[in-house]
């Protein structure tokens, strides 16, 4: 009798030999489930039972990953510098150091990023060719594409002409100015609107500028100075907002036609392999 207790009590205190796979694979699942904050718990769990397992490395890099899926960008970078410090040789730490870059990108630390991405290259040869094209689309993002271009010529694939002359394209785009559309709404309010394409914006602007301005003029010619300087301050308000109204669609019609090459580039010239983070929208 007091062996069979004994015995019983040893099978309480510990976790039967299935516990590790079954907790691994669990926080995998509830990972790709998308359900984050649950997995990161779940593989935690398994570390602290279970910290010498071969599956280790690849637990450690799941808490990064879907802290990244929840942007918790600083506790996700720690939790990739940890991958590396603790599994050194393993390839879940080259993968952290791929994860630890893009992230800083993905915040758009794009100098950092940049740094991030040469040390990759050092690192790991075979990443080296994506750190490239990573580098050169950090320029890109910035307007730079001298840089860019520089980058992106290093790339050792079949269409690197191809995306070469299609970066030749972003120095083309179609982009209005600023300063002319200001200077055109100031001239004739409304005018700047309708440079940048705005023709519903264009005639309210003129509209209410011209209401304003004759409602300003009847009552001043009228002797009703009052409501005619109630009405000019009004004016004047309505006279500047139309101006950096002008100023901002144009602002707005340049960024819209950047960022719809931008997003055709990457289709056409992304890299396989990218952080799946980046493909779906996850919920934490």
């Amino acid at each position: 009798m007091p062996l069979l207790l004994l015995l019983l009590m040893l099978l309480s205190i510990c976790p039967p030999v299935y516990a590790a796979p079954d907790l691994f694979s669990f926080a995998e699942s509830l990972a790709a489930e998308e359900d984050h904050y649950r997995a990161i718990t779940e593989y935690k769990r398994f570390l602290h039972y279970f910290p010498q397992d071969p599956r280790a490395p690849r637990a450690q890099l799941g808490i990064a990953e879907s802290l990244l899926a929840g942007q918790r960008w600083e506790q996700a970078e720690a939790a990739l510098e940890k991958t590396w410090q603790i599994h050194p040789t393993s390839p879940e730490a080259t993968e952290a150091r791929r994860f630890y870059a893009q992230s800083a990108f993905d915040q758009k630390k794009y100098p950092e990023a940049r740094q991030r991405y040469q040390q990759l290259k050092g690192i790991s040869e075979n990443l080296a060719e994506q750190s490239n094209y990573q580098i050169g689309l950090s320029y890109l993002e910035e307007g730079a594409v001298d840089k860019a271009q520089e980058s992106f010529a290093a790339l050792n694939r079949a269409d690197t002409g191809k995306l070469l002359t299609t970066l030749e394209e972003y120095r083309q785009l179609p982009r209005k100015s600023p300063s002319l559309a200001g200077t055109l709404s100031a001239i004739l309010p409304g005018a700047g609107q309708l440079y940048t394409e705005r023709p519903r914006q264009s005639a309210v602007a003129f509209a209410l500028n011209a209401v304003f301005i004759y409602g300003a003029i009847e009552a001043w010619n009228n002797e009703n100075y009052t409501v005619a300087g109630i009405l000019s301050l009004f004016e004047i308000g309505w006279y500047g907002g139309n101006i950096y109204n002008a100023m901002n669609n144009a602002h707005k019609y340049n960024r819209a036609r950047e960022e719809t090459f931008k997003q055709r580039f990457k289709l056409n010239f992304g890299m396989l392999g990218q952080t799946p983070w980046l493909q779906a929208q996850y919920r934490f």
